[in-house]
């Protein structure tokens, strides 16, 4: 069992995002929530682990900002 998490979390750390590429993803989820008619607080609920974790599982803008509109 030890095993198996250790090899999960080393393919997990290998992937490291850096700070130019969470800023510049927030901010084409920002603006594809603006087209869609966000407002401010709706903005808001744009969270570091969903940015991260949507950079890593390689979502589109678009459909986190869906998403999060929903």
């Amino acid at each position: 069992m030890k095993k198996y998490f250790k090899q999960n979390s080393i393919s997990f750390i290998q992937h490291n995002i850096g700070d130019d590429e969470i800023i510049a993803y927030r901010d084409s989820i920002i603006v594809e929530m603006k087209k869609m008619g966000a407002s401010a607080q709706d903005i808001q609920l744009i969270h570091d682990a969903t940015v991260r974790n949507s950079i890593r599982n390689k979502r589109k803008p678009e459909d986190v900002a869906w998403a999060i509109l929903q």
